[in-house]
């Protein structure tokens, strides 16, 4: 029975000496997605026990055989395959057998995702119309010669459940990839250098405030930053008695007014007008009126104060700064005043 027993001999000296092999492997990453088809030889040796057996197209005791198969890659460490193999039976005992068909659907499991793997699945073997379902365990290597060819050698058990028959099986193939295994390319990443267009230290892709101005600081997304800053000034022109021109002793202070409205451009104003309580108060509230006309009048004619930013009111004698009855408290009285005091946002230098 040694004779029978050289093919599986000589299959198993070849995965020896395939497993060593030190070319450089195709790892799963580049397979996953990728089918084959390839060619094999195989040799089953059979069970003992099918010499004894009671039907006579059991009883041979080895088989070589050929057959095809293709395969995929459903995940870098799994592939799953099918393959037929014809086996020609030596028969030992009983009437020939022609011929053992073989259906096997494996899971190869590659736990390096490379080259060693383990195996697991169904077959069928086929003696003419009687079909024997049997599992399939065993493991093999795999030997990449380019991204396209491979040979393979493994071992297996083979266990037919109806009789209880183990045979093995040595098997050794040539696989052809039907895409080319390639490794993933990696995405060339090309730094621009950022770009700050308004140069406010703050680049493009950050800057939520384009074109502020250079002067102006700037917060982490580029706008300018503010703070409160308040306006004030005061005008107080007082009038001879009963009259309503503005003395020249005043002209510099009415144009610092108007300097100070030159430079704050929204900013409006009211001139307010008072009398003293000398007369009637229909007159004095007429005068007042007056009073504060000329001061208006003044800011717009000589120093170019545009007329709508200025507000004229008279209020008479309905808001004394002294209430006595005499000479210097109704000098006092007699006057034109502007207060100013605002708060506005303005931007802080860098």
């Amino acid at each position: 029975m040694m004779k029978h027993k050289a093919p599986l001999i000589v299959s198993a000296v070849l995965l020896g000496q395939m497993l060593p092999a030190q070319a450089e492997q195709t790892s799963g990453e580049t397979l996953v997605g990728n089918a084959y088809g390839g060619i094999h030889g195989s040799y089953l040796q059979a069970d003992n026990d099918r010499l004894d057996g009671d039907d006579s197209r059991d009883e041979f005791d080895g088989a070589g055989g050929y057959g095809a198969e293709l395969g995929y890659r459903i995940t870098k460490p799994v592939e799953l395959r099918f393959s037929y193999t014809r086996f020609e039976a030596d028969v030992e005992t009983g009437p020939n057998v022609q011929g053992i068909n073989k259906y096997n659907l494996d899971a190869l499991y590659f736990p390096n995702e490379e080259s060693f793997y383990v195996l697991g699945g169904m077959s069928a073997l086929d003696f003419d119309a009687d079909t024997e379902a049997a599992l399939n365990v065993g493991l093999g290597y795999r030997q990449y010669f380019t991204d396209r060819f491979a040979a393979y050698g493994e071992v297996k058990g083979n266990y037919q459940f109806d009789e209880k028959y183990t045979d093995a099986i040595a098997q050794i193939g040539l696989i052809y990839y039907f895409s080319k295994n390639e490794a993933p390319v990696e995405p060339v990443v090309v730094y621009a250098a950022p770009v700050d267009t308004d140069q406010d230290g703050v680049v493009n892709g950050t800057d939520e405030c384009a074109n502020t101005p250079m002067s102006d600081k700037v917060d982490a997304v580029g706008c300018t930053i503010f703070e409160e800053e308040t306006l004030s000034t005061r005008l107080l022109v007082n009038f001879d008695n009963n009259k309503s021109v503005v003395k020249p002793e005043y002209y510099s202070e009415v144009a610092k007014t108007a300097e100070f409205l030159k430079t704050y451009p929204q900013v409006n104003i009211t001139v307010d007008g008072h009398s003293s309580a000398v007369g009637a108060a229909a007159y004095n509230k007429k005068l007042s009126q007056e009073r504060a006309d000329a001061v208006a009048d003044l800011l717009v004619s000589e120093y170019g104060i545009d007329a709508s930013r200025i507000t004229a009111v008279g209020h008479g004698e309905e808001d004394l700064l002294d209430t006595a009855n005499t000479a210097e408290a109704n000098e006092m009285n007699r006057r034109i005043e502007i207060n100013i005091e605002e708060t506005r946002e303005v931007p802080v230098e860098r």
